[in-house]
């Protein structure tokens, strides 16, 4: 029916006021041949992004749906995507869009819908980012594809982020909520991702149809970047391989194809050796992690590399 909404979108919102106007810019300019609505969720924000929400949930009822916090949800624990935005979402797709990010294409939502209306085996389909980096004032696409493509669980599970930034992705509403194997408090993107290709391909479009503004001030990116101090940096790293050691295990209790399993085993293995060498120093390569040091693919044993090195310069740093 055409009444019926086709996609809705949740946005997460918190002292956003110097960049959520290009979001909900970006949410009413979409033109699609269907109804989509975009949640809004405010969590008690202390300047004017509330102000701003409610200004266009006036201009356009019908697409702006917005959800007010009287006091901050995360400080208290609450799964805000679990517990207070699934529960609205209505339509047969979902997206996603921080408030300090936005869409930048009118067509973004009517081409995805379009693709993945007519290939059910595909559980989502995403799209390229252009990546605005506030540190070091650089701007370009997060990836340099040269055509579009199917994204193989390998990409997806690779590095400890997704193989496409979270605002581009557009996701079949049944893998709205993520089994309790893949969760993590540290981030939300990565186990998303690592869900949807796990239930069916992922299609990567090459064209640049979203906006993400990294290391805003605030944001989770910029209170952990590389430079955090080493006791953060070594909770990180756990939290990180305790997750990907928990989807290895989920793989496999779910009979999960062997290539998948081998793939997600080696991004854990990865993961904890790592952690190792931040708690413990590079000498543990030569020690009791070297087998599975050197069990590893040349990948990840360059990734593992990186870690060591920048735990010597540290060490040198810090004296």
């Amino acid at each position: 029916m055409a009444s019926e909404v086709m996609v809705s979108a949740y946005c997460l919102a918190y002292n956003h006021e110097e960049y959520i106007r290009d979001a909900l810019d970006g949410f009413v300019s979409q033109k699609t041949n269907f109804k989509y609505e975009v949640i809004v969720h405010d969590d008690a924000s202390t300047d004017h992004t509330a102000e701003i929400i409610a200004e266009y949930a006036a201009k356009y009822p019908d697409i702006i749906k917005p959800i007010y916090e009287a006091e901050n949800q995360y400080s208290r624990g609450t799964k805000i995507v679990k517990d207070i935005i699934n529960p609205h979402l209505r339509g047969k797709y979902i997206a996603i869009c921080e408030g300090d990010d936005f869409w930048c294409e009118p067509d973004k939502l009517q081409r995805q819908v379009d693709f993945l209306e007519t290939h059910p085996d595909y559980s989502a389909c995403a799209h390229n980012t252009r990546v605005i980096n506030y540190l070091t004032n650089w701007t370009g696409p997060m990836y340099e594809t040269e055509c579009d493509k199917d994204l193989t669980f390998r990409e997806v599970a690779n590095y400890g982020i997704a193989a496409f930034h979270i605002s581009s992705v557009l996701f079949r509403r049944e893998f709205a909520a993520l089994p309790d194997e893949i969760t993590c408090k540290l981030f939300g993107d990565y186990p998303r991702a690592i869900y949807l290709r796990l239930n069916g391909k992922i299609w990567y479009m090459k064209d640049v149809m979203s906006v993400y503004r990294e290391n805003t001030a605030g944001s989770w990116t910029r209170r952990n970047r590389a430079d955090a101090d080493e006791e953060k940096q070594i909770s990180i790293q756990k939290l990180t391989a305790d997750f990907t050691e928990n989807v290895y295990h989920y793989c496999v209790k779910t009979g999960a194809p062997a290539d998948v399993i081998a793939a997600i085993k080696d991004v854990a293995d990865r993961d904890r050796i790592q952690e190792q060498v931040l708690r413990r120093g590079v000498f543990c390569l030569l020690t009791d992690q070297r087998k599975k040091f050197m069990r590893l693919s040349t990948e990840k044993k360059i990734h593992v590399l990186d870690t060591a090195k920048r735990q010597i310069k540290r060490k040198f740093r810090n004296g």
